[in-house]
C-alpha cells in the first residue's frame, strides 16, 4: 500500500491512498483536489510502474517539485519513501510499504556473488588488493547478521553486560552524524571517500581499510576505485591483503565477521604477505539495503595491544548498513538522472507522451494499430509559401524554429501529445496517448492561447522590420487508428483515419486568429465557449457538407475566459492601432486587450474597439476605459497589455458570455482564407 500525506496545505494531515493511476490538481473531479489557485485542473498524475509509483507533472503552470527539485514535464519521476512532494502551496511527502523502483530490475542473488578470479586488482590512486586462497575461514572471534534489524551480536565467550551496552549506545550515537553527512551526499565517489574517512575516525587504531562493490552486471564482488587506503593515505606501491573465505563468508552469510588476532591464526600463517604486514585483527562487514548485497567493507589493525573487540564489530556493522542506505540512494540518483536526460533528449525527437509509451511498455515496438477516440489538431501559418520565397532558407529555419518554439509547449500544457512537424504545420492530438476526458476543451483551450501567443510574436517581427506570421487551425473529434507504421528498422507512432483527414480539411479553411471546429468537437464544450456557427462547409472527401464552428473564446476556469478576438483600436486621444482581446474576467468585468509596444495610453483613456472577425454577419463595439497598464510577461515581448473596464457595449458583452452561440450569415467566399 502506498499513500500521500499531506503537511502542509489547507488539508494538512490529510492522507490520500495511492491508485493504479492518481490525478492531483484542482478539478473536483480528481482522486486528489487541492483548491488553491496555483495548482493546476490536472496538475499531475501518480502511476503504479509493476511495484513502485512514479509522478509525472501534467504540463502545470507551477510546476511539480520533487526534493525541492522540479519535475520535467510528462516525464515520470520514480517515487521513494519519504520522499517531498510541492504543489502549490501544498508540501506533501510520499509513503510505501515494499514498493521499491528497482525491484523491477535484474537482481543478483548471494548465491551468485564471487570475487573476480584476478589474483591482484591494481586500483588507480590504490595499493594492490592480494587475494588469499584458504580453504577455510580463518578463525572467528564473534559474527553479527548484518541483515537483522535488531543486529544480534554472536561473541564466543563474551556475555554482555550493562557497561557494554551502555558504551554500545554511546557508540552508536556517534553513528548519528555519519548518517547525516552520508546522507548529503548523491555522487558515489564523494560516498566512498566520507565512508573511509569515518572508519578511521571511528576506529582510531585501524591502520587498513578496503571497499568492495558489487558489480551489477556481473555480480561480481570488485575493489571500488581508490577506496584500498592505511592510515597514511592511498599508496601506490604497497600490497593489500584480502582475505577470499572471508569475504566469500560475509557476502554469502551477509555477516560481519571479527577475527581478534589474524596473525596467530593458522589459516593465515601460511600467507607469507599477511604475516609480513603483522595483522593482529580484522573485521569485515557487508552493506546490505532491503536484503539486497551491495558490497562489502574491511578494516584490519597491525596493533597487538588494540585488538578490535565485539563492539567494534557492531559500530562496523552500523556504519555499514548506513553506507548501504547512502549508497543505494545513490545509485537510484545517478540512475534517475540519466534516465531523465534520456527521456529529455528523446522528447526533443518524440513527443514525451511517445517516449513515455514506449519506455514503460504501453507502446508496443511493433507494427500494427488499434481503434482510439480522441480530438485531432492541425495549425499552419497562413501565406507561408510566399512568405518563404522572399526569405533566405537559413532565415525561414531560424523563424520556423522560434515559432514552434513559442507554440509546441502550449499544446503539452494542455495535455496535449504533439505528434510532428510538416514545414510550418503543427499536428497534435487529445486522449490517445494520456487519458483525457476534457479533451475537446483542452484542444479548444491551446488553439485560442496559441493564436494569442502567435499574434504577441508577430509584434516582435513587426518590431525587427519582418512582417508578422499569422496561422489558422482546425480540430476535428472522432475514432480513428493509432499506431505505429513503417518498417522493422523504422518506424513512427501516428493516426490515420477519415476524422483525422477531416480536422486537416477544416483548418484548411481557418484564416489568421481562427479556430475553427467540427460539431464533434464544439459539441461536448459548447457550455464553455463562445463561438459563431458557420455555414455548412464542402470539404474534400465528404459527400455532404460538414457544420463548422469558429470558436473566439473558452472558459480557462470558472470565472476567466481566455479569447482570441481581433480588434481595431482608436484612443480618445487620436492614436489607433490593431490590438488583441485575450481575457474576459467575469467577476470583475474586465477584458484584457494587447497592442503593440510604443503605443502611448495612459490609465483613464477611452478608447473604442471594433472587432475585427470576418465571419460575424455585421461589426461588433465596444466602449471601455483603460483601468490599468500591465507589465509584459518578458522584456522581449514587444506588446503592451492592458486592461480595460467601464465596458459599453451589449452585443460584445453578450458574446462574452460562455455558450454564447452566433449565426453567421456571411458565405465562405465571403470568408476567403486571407
Amino acid at each position: 500500500m502506498a499513500y500521500l500525506e499531506i503537511v502542509e496545505g489547507s488539508n494538512r494531515g490529510k492522507t490520500v491512498r495511492l491508485a493504479a493511476e492518481t490525478v492531483i490538481g484542482r478539478n473536483a473531479d480528481n482522486a486528489m483536489c487541492l483548491a488553491d489557485s496555483s495548482v493546476s485542473r490536472q496538475h499531475a498524475i501518480v502511476r503504479q510502474k509493476e511495484n513502485y509509483f512514479a509522478i509525472m507533472d501534467c504540463g502545470s503552470a507551477n510546476g511539480t517539485f520533487v526534493n525541492k527539485r522540479g519535475l520535467h514535464r510528462h516525464v515520470p519521476q520514480p517515487l521513494y519513501e519519504g520522499d517531498e512532494i510541492v504543489i502549490g502551496s501544498f508540501r506533501m511527502l510520499f509513503r510505501s510499504e515494499g514498493q521499491d523502483p528497482l525491484a523491477a530490475k535484474k537482481k543478483i542473488t548471494a548465491a551468485t556473488v564471487s570475487l573476480s578470479d584476478a589474483a591482484k586488482l591494481a586500483r588507480s590512486g590504490g595499493m594492490t588488493m592480494t587475494f588469499t586462497s584458504e580453504t577455510r575461514i580463518p578463525s572467528v572471534s564473534a559474527t553479527m547478521d548484518a541483515s537483522a534489524g535488531d543486529l544480534l551480536l554472536m561473541q564466543e565467550g563474551v556475555k554482555q553486560n550493562t557497561s557494554s551496552l551502555q558504551d554500545a549506545v554511546r557508540r552508536l550515537q556517534a553513528m548519528v552524524k555519519v548518517s547525516q553527512d552520508l546522507g548529503e551526499l548523491a555522487k558515489p565517489e564523494a560516498l566512498l571517500e566520507k565512508i573511509m574517512d569515518s572508519i578511521f575516525d571511528m576506529f582510531p587504531h585501524a591502520d587498513r581499510a578496503f571497499i568492495m562493490l558489487r558489480d551489477k552486471e556481473t555480480g561480481h564482488l570488485a575493489p571500488a576505485r581508490g577506496s584500498a587506503r592505511d592510515r597514511r593515505g592511498k599508496q601506490d606501491s604497497e600490497e593489500f591483503p584480502v582475505s577470499r573465505t572471508i569475504i566469500n563468508t560475509v557476502a554469502e552469510k551477509k555477516q560481519s565477521i571479527l577475527s581478534s588476532d589474524a596473525q596467530k591464526d593458522g589459516r593465515f600463517s601460511s600467507q607469507q604477505s599477511i604475516v609480513d604486514l603483522s595483522i593482529r585483527s580484522l573485521m569485515c562487514a557487508p552493506f546490505i539495503c532491503k536484503g539486497e548485497l551491495l558490497g562489502v567493507i574491511s578494516v584490519d589493525t597491525t596493533s597487538h595491544r588494540h585488538a578490535f573487540s565485539a563492539d567494534d564489530l557492531a559500530m562496523l556493522t552500523s556504519i555499514a548498513g548506513q553506507a548501504a542506505i547512502a549508497i543505494k540512494n545513490a545509485e537510484l540518483y545517478t540512475a534517475i538522472e540519466k534516465e531523465t536526460q534520456t527521456r529529455t533528449q528523446l522528447s526533443r525527437y518524440l513527443s514525451p507522451d511517445v517516449v513515455e509509451g514506449v519506455l514503460d511498455g504501453t507502446i508496443p515496438l511493433k507494427l500494427g494499430g488499434e481503434r482510439k477516440h480522441g480530438t485531432v489538431f492541425f495549425c499552419d501559418i497562413v501565406g507561408f509559401t510566399g512568405m518563404s520565397e522572399s526569405l533566405e532558407a537559413i532565415e525561414v529555419v531560424e523563424l520556423l524554429n522560434r515559432y514552434f518554439r513559442i507554440t509546441t509547449e502550449i499544446v503539452t500544457r494542455y495535455n496535449g501529445t504533439l505528434h510532428k512537424f510538416g514545414g510550418d504545420m503543427i499536428m497534435a492530438f487529445w486522449n490517445v496517448m494520456v487519458k483525457d476526458d476534457d479533451a475537446q476543451a483542452n484542444a479548444m483551450r491551446a488553439s485560442i492561447e496559441m493564436q494569442a501567443a502567435v499574434w504577441k510574436f508577430g509584434c516582435g517581427l513587426v518590431t525587427a522590420g519582418q512582417p508578422p506570421i499569422h496561422v489558422g487551425i482546425g480540430c476535428n473529434t472522432g475514432d480513428f487508428a493509432g499506431g505505429n507504421i513503417g518498417g522493422i528498422d523504422r518506424m513512427e507512432y501516428t493516426v490515420i483515419g477519415d476524422n483525422v483527414n477531416l480536422a486537416q480539411r477544416i483548418e484548411s479553411l481557418a484564416s489568421r486568429w481562427q479556430v475553427f471546429v467540427a460539431a464533434q468537437t464544439y459539441d461536448p464544450a459548447s457550455h464553455l465557449c463562445t463561438a459563431v456557427r458557420l455555414p455548412p462547409a464542402l470539404v474534400k472527401g465528404k459527400s455532404l457538407p460538414i457544420s463548422v464552428f469558429s470558436v473566439r473564446g473558452i472558459l480557462l476556469d470558472n470565472d476567466v475566459m481566455i479569447l482570441t478576438v481581433p480588434v481595431s483600436v482608436r484612443f480618445a486621444k487620436g492614436l489607433q492601432c490593431g490590438g488583441l482581446l485575450v481575457r474576459w474576467q467575469q467577476s470583475t468585468s474586465l477584458l484584457s486587450l494587447c497592442i503593440p509596444a510604443g503605443i502611448a495610453c495612459a490609465g483613464g483613456d477611452s478608447c473604442h474597439c471594433e472587432f475585427d472577425c470576418p465571419e460575424l454577419g455585421r461589426p461588433m463595439v465596444l466602449d471601455a476605459k483603460v483601468t490599468d497598464i500591465e507589465e509584459p510577461a518578458t522584456e522581449s515581448t514587444q506588446c503592451t497589455p492592458i486592461v480595460l473596464g467601464a465596458i459599453e457595449g451589449v452585443e460584445a458583452l453578450a458574446f462574452f458570455k460562455p455558450g454564447s452561440l452566433i449565426q453567421s450569415h456571411k458565405t465562405w467566399d465571403e470568408m476567403a482564407r486571407h
